[in-house]
């Protein structure tokens, strides 16, 4: 198998990654801001919520953003290892290569 027959498909990678990863994270917060913020004004004109239960509506709101955001930067540091070590062993041919 040729490494050329590689590049475009990591070409491929190296957009769809972060494009997935945006798509992903802008969909977790069109779906779920609007759903707690809903759900949190609800609460409140019933009379049945505080502003403690309103903090905490906002922080898990924001520990889910969190956990979003630091899964993605580990996908994309996952992503540039493996192209790091493909580029390094690129070099490594050409260079050894007659």
């Amino acid at each position: 198998m040729d490494l050329t027959m590689l590049i475009p498909i990591f070409g491929i990678l190296l957009v769809m990654i972060p494009v997935a990863g945006l798509t992903f994270a802008l969909t977790l917060r069109l779906a779920v801001r609007p759903f707690v913020e809903t759900l949190a004004k609800a609460l409140k004109e019933s009379g049945h919520a505080s502003g403690t239960q309103e903090l905490t509506a906002q922080i898990m709101l924001l520990q889910e953003e969190f956990e979003t955001l630091t899964h993605e930067v580990r996908e994309l540091r996952s992503a540039q290892e493996f192209d790091q070590k493909l580029l390094v062993n690129r070099d490594e041919q050409v260079t050894t290569a007659p």
